[in-house]
């Protein structure tokens, strides 16, 4: 049976005497003491078993246990296999997660339980440090400061004949498996060497009109494809024989399937759009990925294009994470305001005393909407067309405020740096959050134990 937390305790290593073994004793008291924190090791527990609970059988990892895992993940920059190397070969890392000597996990056990917990989970748990914030008096919520970034999600650089060639070369390999266990009630033609000679004079190719025929080749050898795995898709659901075994193998062939061929038809449609049309596909109708289709097009200004998700980060004066969100596509900066005010209220019972931004949340609809609600000081690092007058109750401010707002860059930077918000690696849009929402759960609870043993 899974516990929230180790009854009992277990023979682990005495505290290491170095930085990093008081940073993680630290972070351990706050896991234990923070404000709900039982409530969310139940959400934790809800989440990994379904809500279904066991007395029999392998214990297996407690809440704690996982939640520990994932901060540990997060805060270290590790892969699962260098997760599970470290439970096993390091002294403060086996004392924060209370494992015995001689104990390992295999990197698929830690996997199978991480993926499972729920971004909205690492979101409570988020809560939970911010109000054991508030009760030491690190960070009251008033006076906070916003800005945007990217995340890149894990694909390569998306272009008509990559993508084409990707459903070939997947439907292909899907088709082929599901051929070994039925035999020879599936037919098709594998197309995928044929569509990766295109892809290839596609990309040496460097002059429109002669790369032309090679895209219309491969657009119809995609088209192909699709009606092969159509028809066997309808063979694999109408397919009765096999053993176990074999039946699971052919349920995972179907769902691939069932993903891809949409993706498919999407994909050889756009392309038909853009070679042959010569239309303009508008960013919302594209696919980028058929691993990773939830992807979008963030341009930042008129610099790199990004292809990942556009994310809302405010901070406070501790520098502590008080709001992060995911954006669907690419919205205006200056749209986001209200909500992170709104949201603000919801955690903190009031708008804050004063809030900064960069240049792009700048409107006077913003400003005015800020006043009502009572934030007394607002400004932006842009105030175009509004008079420091109206923004802020003393002028003199203005200058602290921007400054202050500066510091957000260094947060963002620390992130992208150590906590994995540059590129997730994660597949699915749900994972995608829950990382992100992970990653300011560890980078909170590590700047937080980095103040309490500074203090």
């Amino acid at each position: 049976m899974r516990l929230l937390k180790r009854i009992q305790g277990i023979l682990v290593p005495e505290k290491v005497e170095i930085d990093r073994g008081d940073e993680l004793e630290e972070m351990d008291l706050i896991l234990r003491s923070a404000p709900g924190m039982n409530e969310v090791l139940e959400e934790v527990l809800r989440d990994v078993t379904g809500g279904k609970q066991t007395e029999t059988g392998a214990e297996g990892f407690s809440a704690l246990q996982i939640v520990k895992l994932g901060i540990l993940r997060k805060r270290n920059g590790l892969s699962y296999r260098d997760l599970s190397h470290a439970t096993a070969d390091s002294l403060s890392t086996m004392r924060f997660l209370e494992v015995p000597l001689g104990k390992v996990f295999s990197k698929s056990t830690i996997q199978s339980n991480l993926k499972l917990v729920k971004d909205t989970t690492w979101e409570k748990l988020n809560e939970c440090l911010l109000r054991f914030a508030k009760g030491e008096k690190i960070e009251d919520g008033k006076v906070v400061r916003g800005d945007t970034t990217t995340t890149e999600t894990n694909i390569h650089y998306p272009t008509d004949a990559s993508l084409l060639n990707d459903v070939v070369r997947v439907l292909n390999r899907t088709m082929l498996r599901i051929q070994e266990v039925i035999g020879k009630d599936v037919t098709f033609i594998d197309h995928s060497r044929r569509a990766k000679r295109k892809l290839y004079k596609i990309n040496n190719t460097h002059k429109e009109e002669k790369r032309y025929p090679h895209y219309l080749e491969l657009i119809r050898v995609t088209r192909k494809t699709v009606r092969y795995a159509e028809v066997v898709l309808k063979v694999v659901e109408g397919y009765k024989g096999g053993d176990f075994q074999s039946m699971l193998a052919l349920m995972a062939c179907e769902k691939e399937l069932k993903t891809y061929i949409p993706l498919g038809i999407q994909v050889a449609d756009q392309a038909h759009r853009r070679i042959v049309k010569k239309e303009n596909v508008a960013a919302s109708e594209k696919v980028l990925s058929i691993f990773e289709p939830h992807t979008d097009i963030i341009v930042k200004g008129f610099r790199d294009v990004v292809f990942g998700h556009k994310v809302s980060i405010v901070t406070g004066k501790s520098s502590l994470v008080l709001q992060l969100s995911i954006c669907d596509g690419n919205p205006k900066d200056s749209t986001l305001v209200k909500g992170i005010l709104e949201e603000h209220k919801k955690v903190y019972g009031s708008f804050p005393e004063a809030a900064t931004f960069d240049g792009c949340f700048g409107s006077r609809d913003n400003r005015d909407f800020a006043k009502e609600g009572g934030v007394s000081d607002i400004t932006f690092s842009k105030n175009v067309g509004m008079k420091i007058d109206s923004l802020l109750d003393n002028p003199k401010r203005h200058r602290s405020l921007l400054n202050f707002r500066a510091g957000i860059e260094g947060c963002i930077s620390f992130l992208k740096r150590i906590f994995g918000f540059d590129r997730v690696l994660d597949k699915t849009k749900e994972t995608f959050k829950a990382a992100l929402h992970c990653a300011t759960v560890a980078y909170n609870l590590t700047l937080l134990a980095r103040l309490r043993l500074a203090s």
